[in-house]
């Protein structure tokens, strides 16, 4: 579809979520709901003209039987008479798709809900550089463990234990949407995906006075399918819990030590999280197949990364343990590892009690021992570990304890996307080595040919992706100024766009040659070196290695109309105190080394006669403990030490 199409195209994506001024709302949101006696009953169409040859009372009741009768009779009918929403359909790799990749969550390809797991197939050790004794060693731990592995990423997990996801919407009302058409070429592969769903027991058959519409992404075969669920207008009466998801940043700190490293994803991590009985209803959905709701968390819902990061980080630190009647199903052998006691209990219930008020993601709040301390030390990012250790035997001990406290939860690990024993691991979008961290080849290669976008939001879409890799482009404000400044009406217009393009280009051979971050050190002094120009504020933050400067992070900032006035000396302060500010949590209470070619600086620290802006800055400088360097323009002393991920000063003026 070409650029209008697709701009009409959002515009009509919002139409179908919202009605219209005129209505009132009732007639848009029609609730959606079965009779009880009619379930299970094939349609009266059938009835009528069947009646002699299917008796009434013969028609089976299960689950996937009412799935395969609502499948017939759709195929029967047309969009018109089933009383359907117009069809949306996205292209995957499209820029529509990309703009709402944060609203719409697609569901995992569907492929083999339950394969077999061989461990023999793990990813274990570097060729030529780990003996088969290594490698033996840690298979082992991985067999002795084998029962929370899973042979496919996107398996259906078995379901944690002592943990549930509820829903809080306060006392909003239901809103039951409308199913949306699909094309009948398309029905079967809508009907397969929702099978497997239900035969896995991830959903059933709802009565709920909520439902959401799906929206189909066509693969760019034209032929394949993958289905989200819109959960939009649900997310907008979720209440958020106050539980944080961890920074990016502050996950990349710790491995300055570690020579071996370890991955684990968890395989479809959400679904591994059971649904309370409020929170099954607020997750319905509907199609023309009738009208499902989860068992397990999905996908799409906005609160679900916030559950599944607290489950995976109360089992990496250990604040609760299990409720009694849980822990009698763990393995025994996992109860003597972790030095536990079970008090015995009963079986567990398969239901969670409905819920009215709101409660934690632990059913019950029970502290762990004191010797149930934390297993690896670091947190998880969501449903990624990574691990780094200073021997191999050290990381096949913390793999151990890690699996053992993941058996404990009944936290399923995929077996194909985890990595173990190796010299460099993918965490995020990035490669973590001995050496320091970089941005995976595969960004790179996504940019590489990306052709400038067409929209406003399709420039905000790069800007946004590269939230990620920016710490790796050392004047990445000066570079996207530019971008930044794009209006909607420019882009459409194709006038003026010379400089976006240029700076466009630079910002991708940027990511493609990304350079090597060195793993901070706490205990070596850091480096600032500042710069600045007419429009922006950079620094560069690196510790010394040999004599020779390596830079750790770079970090910089667009000034605002004020500060574009500032004396160039002002405008380097600034960019100090923009490391400051960015990395403190990582400097605090280390020494600082700043290269700078004014004495300004130096001068607000020590000044009693300093006044205006001087002054904040001064008390904000005086709390670090910093050793300011002056250095001339072009110094051979300072280019001689920068290493060559630091682009002299003077080729950047």
């Amino acid at each position: 579809m070409d650029d209008e199409d697709e701009g009409d195209f959002v515009d009509a994506l919002e139409e179908v979520m919202s009605p219209s001024e005129d209505d009132d709302g009732d007639e848009y949101f029609d609730a959606i709901s079965m009779d009880d006696d009619s379930a299970c009953d094939p349609p009266n169409e059938i009835l009528e003209e069947e009646e002699d040859e299917v008796p009434v009372q013969d028609w089976p009741c299960t689950p996937l039987r009412k799935l395969e009768l609502e499948y017939e009779r759709c195929m029967k009918m047309n969009a018109e008479d089933l009383d359907s929403e117009p069809t949306i359909y996205i292209h995957e790799g499209s820029e529509l798709l990309s703009q709402l990749r944060d609203q719409l969550v697609l569901l995992p390809e569907l492929k083999d809900l339950s394969p077999s797991c061989d461990i023999e197939t793990a990813d274990v050790g570097e060729p030529g550089i780990t003996t088969p004794d290594e490698e033996h060693k840690m298979r082992n731990i991985l067999r002795y463990h084998r029962s929370i592995f899973l042979g496919d990423g996107n398996a259906a997990p078995a379901p944690a234990r002592g943990v549930v996801c509820d829903l809080d919407v306060g006392d909003a009302k239901p809103v039951a949407q409308r199913s949306r058409a699909v094309a009948p070429h398309l029905s079967m592969k809508v009907y397969e995906l929702i099978k497997k769903l239900l035969e896995k027991g991830l959903v059933e058959h709802s009565e709920s006075p909520w439902a959401s519409p799906i929206v189909i992404v066509l693969k760019k075969n034209g032929v394949d399918i993958r289905m989200c669920i819109d959960y939009r207008v649900v997310n907008m009466f979720i209440k958020l819990s106050n539980y944080p998801l961890p920074l990016i940043d502050d996950l990349l700190i710790g491995f300055e030590s570690a020579m071996w490293f370890m991955s684990l994803d968890m395989a479809s991590g959400f679904w591994a999280i059971r649904m309370t009985e409020r929170a099954k209803l607020i997750s319905a959905f509907v199609c023309p197949f009738v009208h499902f709701q989860w068992v397990r968390m999905p996908f799409g819902l906005k609160i679900a990364p916030l559950v599944y990061q607290a489950v995976i980080n109360n089992c990496l630190w250990g604040f609760v343990r299990l409720p009694p009647e849980e822990e009698a199903e763990v393995d025994q052998d996992v109860l003597d590892f972790l030095q536990l006691e079970c008090p015995g209990g009963g079986v567990t219930e398969e239901k969670v009690p409905a819920l009215t008020d709101t409660m934690t993601v632990f059913q019950r709040n029970i502290p762990t021992p004191s010797h149930m301390g934390p297993v690896l030390g670091r947190s998880s990012y969501i449903d990624n570990i990574a691990h780094g250790a200073v021997s191999w035997d050290q990381l096949c001990e913390d793999l151990n304890k890690l699996l053992f406290r993941l058996r404990y939860w009944n936290i399923s690990v995929s077996l194909p996307k985890s990595e173990f024993g190796k010299r460099s691991i993918p965490s995020l979008p990035h490669e973590i080595s001995a050496e320091g961290i970089r941005a995976t080849p595969k960004i790179a290669k996504g940019v590489q040919d990306l052709p400038f976008p067409n929209t406003l939001k399709g420039v905000q879409s790069f800007l946004g992706s590269l939230n990620y890799c920016h710490k790796f482009i050392e004047d990445f404000p000066v570079v996207a100024a530019v971008l930044y400044e794009l209006t909607d009406e420019q882009i459409r217009s194709k006038r003026d766009l010379s400089r976006a393009k240029e700076s466009f280009e630079i910002l991708k051979r940027k990511i493609v040659s990304t350079p090597l971050l060195r793993h901070p050190d706490r205990t070596k002094p850091f480096v600032i070196i500042p710069h600045a120009n007419r429009w922006a504020a950079c620094a560069v933050l690196g510790q010394e290695y040999d004599g020779v400067i390596h830079p750790v992070r770079y970090t910089g900032r667009v000034l605002n109309d004020a500060e574009l006035r500032y004396h160039i000396a002002e405008k380097e302060v600034i960019a100090v105190l923009r490391v400051l500010q960015v990395f403190r949590t990582l400097l605090e209470g280390c020494p600082l080394v700043v290269y700078t070619r004014y004495s300004v600086l130096k001068w607000i620290i020590q000044s009693k006669t300093a006044d205006g802006r001087c002054v904040p800055w001064g008390v904000i400088l005086s709390h670090w403990n910093l050793d300011i360097r002056k250095v001339k323009k072009g110094e051979d002393g300072l280019a001689a030490i920068m290493g060559a991920g630091i682009t002299p000063r003077e080729h950047l003026d």
